[in-house]
């Protein structure tokens, strides 16, 4: 018998299964939202955000959805994708026979009897259509609602969150790991979110993807949100996942304007 040679602390301290699930994903030319849609029908429920930690090593799937991430990417065969062993030793038959078996498969599939039977593929899953932008199409406060910055996108509606007005496709990497660049966010219009909730702003006739918070202004600007029965107001500062992104406050001259918080 041969020797397994597989350490698995050393496979998770080199997150080699998120690894592997990036590239696979990546080299199937499917995004982290499309995976998310696709493991869903195979009874998996995640936001994109889970397959960003799991690739990124943040956390790792378990059991079930390491196999629906297998279905849904179609890898046939788990060990040597995710281990890089090429084929587990058979404890019954040695070199000569393990050949041999290759040929009887060979000759097997080649007479056409003994082929797989074919089920019928699934319908395809119903469609919906949302309005949908890049963030970077933007033309300002006045006017990034129009009509022509959007056009009409299909989606599959398993994938689109209830209370969709519209969609987006993220630009940039200020949000990233749990949005991505070209990721599609799903947008529900409102005029005010609350501390905590991802939204779609602008600031300046810029369209931005960020984390809305509030402060108490600091003492350069304390005058300017101070009303007339001297109650201080928050200031609204906006915050990035990506650690390299730093805060930005919201001044009082900054044209500000909020049009809805993301869903997924």
């Amino acid at each position: 018998m041969k020797d397994i040679k597989y350490n698995a602390k050393q496979a998770k301290d080199n997150n080699e299964i998120g690894s592997k699930i990036a590239a696979i994903r990546k080299k199937r030319h499917i995004s982290q939202a499309e995976l998310t849609r696709l493991l869903a029908e195979c009874g998996v429920s995640v936001q994109p955000a889970a397959v960003a930690k799991w690739e990124s090593g943040m956390t790792v799937p378990n059991a079930y959805q390491l196999i629906a991430v297998c279905v849904s990417l179609n890898v046939p065969d788990m060990i040597p994708e995710f281990t890089g062993i090429a084929k587990l030793p058979d404890f019954e038959l040695n070199e000569h026979g393990l050949k041999k078996l290759d040929e009887y498969r060979e000759l097997l599939i080649a007479s056409g009897r003994y082929k797989p039977i074919l089920t019928e593929a699934a319908p395809s899953s119903a469609t919906i259509t949302i309005p949908t932008s890049y963030i970077r199409a933007a033309a300002g406060t006045g006017n990034f609602m129009d009509d022509e910055n959007f056009e009409d996108k299909e989606y599959p509606e398993s994938a689109v969150p209830a209370g969709t007005d519209f969609a987006l496709f993220v630009d940039g990497e200020s949000m990233s790991p749990i949005y991505i660049n070209g990721q599609v966010v799903f947008i529900q219009q409102c005029e005010a979110v609350r501390p905590g909730q991802v939204g779609i702003f602008s600031i300046d006739n810029e369209v931005v993807i960020k984390i809305y918070d509030e402060q108490e202004p600091d003492d350069s600007c304390k005058e300017e949100f101070t009303d007339s029965n001297g109650f201080v107001h928050p200031q609204v500062v906006l915050r990035s996942y990506n650690s390299e992104w730093e805060p930005r406050p919201i001044s009082p001259y900054q044209e500000f304007h909020v049009y809805g918080k993301v869903l997924n």
